[in-house]
């Protein structure tokens, strides 16, 4: 009788998790959600060399653009110089973008990096899936592929938070959330008009329109 006892306890303990086990899991991430986050870290650095790429293809349009504007002006011809200058301004717009969304999803991938508990997590898979979203839209002109990437990384964010709260007693962050999201955004922000600042002094042309001149030709 004693046997049949210790036995059918054994069997539900193996059926059914301890409450000392529950209590346990609650308090780190489970192994296959460390997987999880380590594939989506894989997954911006990803996109974020990608980023980087398209910058560097617009600098070289950019380059190629401020030659046309010197080689108009040597020529005195203003309205063409106008035009070219115009459209410098335009590809500086994009890449700063690019350059803002790069910084920020480098900033995602290095707080994910971070993360050791689940609490941890739950703070900030929200604000990442919010930047994701922020970049996404603004590079799906751009660069539709990569803005379909993020849109399943945010997708895939958004079930490991989902995943993570249900397993923790963490409570709602949404606006917490968007703060730190919009924080994130901020500071990518700030840095990428430095960048362009330092690379860009402005100059111009003689009609009133202003546009950035490059200190140096080389990139």
């Amino acid at each position: 009788m004693g046997n049949r006892f210790i036995n059918h306890w054994k069997k539900k303990e193996q059926e059914e998790p301890s409450i000392t086990t529950k209590i346990k899991s609650i308090g780190k991430p489970q192994e296959n959600v460390k997987d999880q986050i380590t594939m989506v870290i894989q997954r911006l650095d990803t996109q974020t060399r990608t980023l980087d790429a398209a910058i560097q293809r617009f600098k070289n349009r950019d380059a190629a653009l401020f030659q046309c504007v010197v080689k108009a002006m040597a020529n005195r011809d203003q309205a063409r110089a106008n035009i070219y200058a115009g459209e410098l301004g335009e590809i500086r717009k994009v890449e700063k973008m690019l350059i803002q969304e790069s910084l920020a999803l480098e900033s995602v991938s290095m707080r994910l990096r971070t993360v050791s508990e689940v609490g941890d997590l739950v703070t900030i898979l929200g604000p990442a899936a919010s930047v994701l979203n922020t970049v996404r839209s603004g590079m799906s002109g751009i660069l539709p592929q990569a803005s379909q990437e993020l849109e399943s990384i945010g997708g895939l964010l958004g079930d490991i938070c989902t995943q993570t709260s249900q397993s923790s007693e963490t409570p709602n962050i949404g606006m917490a959330a968007n703060e730190d999201a919009l924080a994130i955004l901020q500071e990518a922000e700030v840095e990428a008009e430095k960048r362009v600042r330092d690379q860009f002094p402005e100059v111009t042309t003689g009609s009133g329109i202003t546009t950035n001149k490059r200190t140096s030709l080389e990139i």
